[in-house]
């Protein structure tokens, strides 16, 4: 039997990601708004994942304003990682109603239940019918 996960990944809503906006390209925005020089922009901006990574490796979560924490972690297997939590004022302008501009696959999908994702599998899948929590 299939699982929920694969019904949601299959069929659910996700965002259509554009060609992702690099270094060069961000300071270029930010001295545009700043006044700022482009290249000192670029280079704090370099910067800013020596200073994440010299205080994480102390053991030390690094907090901006605006933007979130990075929080040193470890696994199971002693391997260590950055976990990430986004600032609120970043997930609460996200968030806005109509501040997101890009387009979204399935948006006519966001909301739906488990019974619905079953139907629509279990019609294009029905050798193998999608199991659904209770």
């Amino acid at each position: 039997m299939a699982k929920l996960l694969q019904a949601v990944t299959q069929y659910g809503p996700r965002v259509e990601l554009k060609p992702t906006a690099k270094l060069e390209k961000v300071a270029e925005w930010v001295s545009m708004r700043t006044g700022l020089n482009k290249s000192e922009v670029m280079m704090v901006l370099q910067e800013m994942s020596e200073v994440v990574l010299y205080f994480n490796k102390d053991g030390v979560p690094v907090k901006l304003p605006g933007v979130g924490t990075f929080t040193p972690g470890v696994d199971g297997e002693g391997t260590y990682n950055i976990g990430f939590r986004a600032d609120m004022d970043l997930k609460n302008g996200i968030n806005t109603p109509n501040a997101y501009q890009g387009e979204v696959k399935n948006s006519e999908r966001i909301g739906w239940t488990h019974q619905q994702y079953k139907e629509l599998w279990d019609s294009e899948h029905p050798e193998d019918p999608l199991e659904i929590p209770d």
